[in-house]
């Protein structure tokens, strides 16, 4: 089966794509964009998108992407995320004036960019910056990235752990056609759904999982097209064992219009 995960090789998803499927009986295939791994998968196999990060917040590519399909969550996994900045062979850290890495990571690392006056350059993925970096062949431009990847493609750290914060985690999700999910018991749901637009009505629908057990773990509102200011919420919920048909009834008594976008089990934490 293919999985397809944002590239190129050596990126982050990669790492997490490995790290849940076994080599030899799943194809890992890169694409370019969080959209391209969902129309993908839209036609088969499955894919890994990067969902949230402890420090930068929600990635919306990847939310606005699978808002907008019929793809199922069926998984997630989450990873501690330690970001270098890597220079080509013979740079030191004086030489750098520009920094290139994936929004993510350049928000990730937005504090230690500002105190060292760097220009920082939108790449799709952290492995394709060092892809860029390496083919500029400037002592003066570096990419942020794991140092596993860095090295591995025959650059130099020349700063370490330039991260705002030390806990730094990211939480990827796994999506398919099948909204069967990857591990049984299922313990959390991710739902989409529109409210009123009326005072109160967002308050009920919470406070209807609240009343049927379910601890809610994120929230995000995202504009409903063509809509003047209405918006379409997605949560995250924690539910106890046997309690699914509990929360689905709350929520579609309590709302406009309700899907539920995922079933399955809270996911493992990796390291690099």
């Amino acid at each position: 089966m293919n999985i397809y995960y944002l590239g190129p090789s050596g990126s982050y998803s990669e790492i997490v794509a490995k790290k849940i499927f076994t080599a030899g009986e799943h194809v890992l295939v890169p694409v370019h964009e969080f959209i391209d791994v969902v129309t993908n998968v839209e036609e088969d196999g499955m894919g890994i998108l990067g969902i949230e990060n402890s420090t930068s917040s929600s990635v919306h590519e990847s939310v606005d992407s699978i808002f907008h399909s019929d793809v199922h969550i069926i998984g997630e996994v989450s990873m501690n995320i330690e970001l270098h900045l890597g220079g080509i062979k013979g740079a030191s850290f004086t030489d750098i004036t520009d920094v290139y890495s994936h929004t993510q990571a350049l928000a990730q690392c937005s504090i230690f960019i500002k105190e060292n006056k760097l220009k920082a350059h939108k790449e799709s993925s952290t492995a394709s910056a060092i892809e860029e970096v390496l083919a500029l062949n400037d002592i003066s431009k570096a990419a942020i990235g794991g140092k596993k990847s860095i090295e591995e493609k025959g650059m130099e750290v020349v700063a370490q752990h330039i991260g705002n914060t030390e806990n730094n985690m990211t939480r990827w999700v796994i999506i398919s056609r099948n909204p069967e999910s990857l591990l049984q018991p299922i313990n959390k749901v991710t739902y989409a759904f529109l409210v009123k637009h009326e005072p109160g009505s967002l308050v009920r629908a919470l406070q209807a999982i609240a009343n049927s057990k379910g601890n809610m773990t994120k929230i995000e509102s995202r504009p409903v097209p063509g809509s003047d200011w209405e918006y379409e919420f997605w949560v995250d919920v924690e539910i106890p064992e046997g309690s699914l048909d509990n929360i689905d009834s709350a929520i579609a008594q309590s709302t406009l219009t309700h899907r539920a976008i995922g079933a399955y089990q809270k996911g493992t934490l990796y390291t690099e």
